[in-house]
């Protein structure tokens, strides 16, 4: 990214340090967009401290910039898609609910009462993934519950950094066992029955249409692979253009914020599950391509899996890991009652990263 700046580093340099010094003079704005800024800032620019002897850091990664790359990912990843395929009106009050939720008002009155700085940079990526988890007619009111279940289950734990488990998975699996009616009805055909108002705030399935792993549950229908990939079957925001997610996650791979082996894992096995049980049972388990492109497999195992925080750290353990959440969403879509088992699988093994991640350490030094 920074070479693609090169050209206006003088004149960019200038105007986020105006910004900085207007953020940092205005003590309100401060504490709500400080954490946001530094980590866009952090993103762009290179730090500014550096060691002049040596031991010498790897790379100058830190959180703030961790969470930059991944909020510019999912932008251009599901939120620009989802608009050109649902409309504005579909994403964008849903976007602004689970920030003002949230952030503004969950993680604030937190950051409040325990007397911080300011609030963290965290929580606006945990809040964009609410909204790219749901279906696309889910109410306002069930978007804001999410964004603030996710920001308190995390904050309980002890912030960023100390999750037990993806703090937007665990709100998910909250709404799915309290509200299932509206996980399975609100979702519909792109560019057809755009919701309005009306639709968002009450939550009306007049135009729903069964996703790609709940027709192929119920009759064995599988729609066209290209379908799947460029986004126009229904499904999750956030599983819109599955070539979007793609290309943001090899950015973030790029820039080492991903670490590739739990997503070349995590898919791999899928695919040579879901393949060998197929050969094994026929048309009853889904073709390996299929379940590769279809559902939040892509989202999953690009954006969440690959969280630093609820997976294993060692080289090692992650392959263990993401094989793990393969194996795993294989089993439910193909054995149970379940359309979908990503966010079982990934919930799952963040509970088994940390045994994962010791066996690993032990076997690894013989201790």
């Amino acid at each position: 990214m920074k070479k693609s700046l090169k050209p206006i580093e003088d004149i960019l340099s200038k105007n986020l340090d105006r910004t900085e010094s207007f953020i940092h003079t205005h003590p309100k704005i401060n504490f709500l967009f400080g954490s946001l800024f530094e980590a866009f800032d952090s993103l762009i620019r290179s730090r500014r401290e550096t060691a002049q002897t040596q031991p010498f850091i790897r790379n100058n990664y830190d959180v703030k910039r961790f969470m930059g790359a991944v909020l510019v990912a999912l932008t251009l990843g599901w939120v620009f898609p989802s608009i050109y395929f649902y409309g504005w009106q579909c994403v964008i009050p849903k976007l602004m609910v689970s920030f003002i939720v949230g952030v503004f008002i969950v993680d604030v009155s937190w950051a409040i009462i325990a007397q911080e700085g300011h609030i963290s940079e965290g929580g606006f990526v945990s809040c964009m993934f609410i909204p790219a988890i749901l279906p696309p007619q889910s109410p306002l009111w069930l978007t804001g519950l999410g964004a603030a279940l996710a920001i308190l289950f995390r904050n309980i734990l002890g912030g960023v950094g100390n999750n037990l488990v993806n703090p937007a998975l665990f709100s998910r699996l909250f709404l799915t066992i309290c509200f299932p009616a509206l996980l399975v009805t609100g979702y519909q055909i792109p560019f057809v029955g755009i919701p309005d108002i009306h639709v968002l705030r009450y939550g009306l399935d007049t135009i729903t249409h069964a996703t790609p792993l709940t027709a192929f549950k119920a009759n064995g229908e599988i729609p066209s692979y290209l379908s799947l990939f460029l986004g126009t079957a229904s499904g999750s925001l956030g599983e819109t253009c599955r070539l979007a997610l793609i290309l943001s996650a090899l950015w973030l791979i790029k820039i080492k914020v991903a670490n590739w082996r739990i997503p070349v894992s995590y898919l791999g096995s899928v695919f040579i599950f879901s393949l060998f049980f197929s050969l094994i049972l026929g048309k009853a388990v889904a073709p390996p391509l299929f379940q590769l492109f279809s559902g939040g497999l892509i989202l999953g195992a690009f954006f969440m899996a690959t969280d630093p925080i609820t997976a294993t750290y060692n080289q090692t353990a992650k392959w263990v890991f993401g094989a793990g959440c393969g194996f795993t969403t294989v089993l439910i879509r193909d054995f149970t009652t379940l359309p979908e088992g990503v966010m079982y699988a990934i919930l799952l093994m963040n509970l088994l990263a940390i045994p994962i991640q010791s066996l690993a350490v032990k076997m690894r030094y013989r201790i």
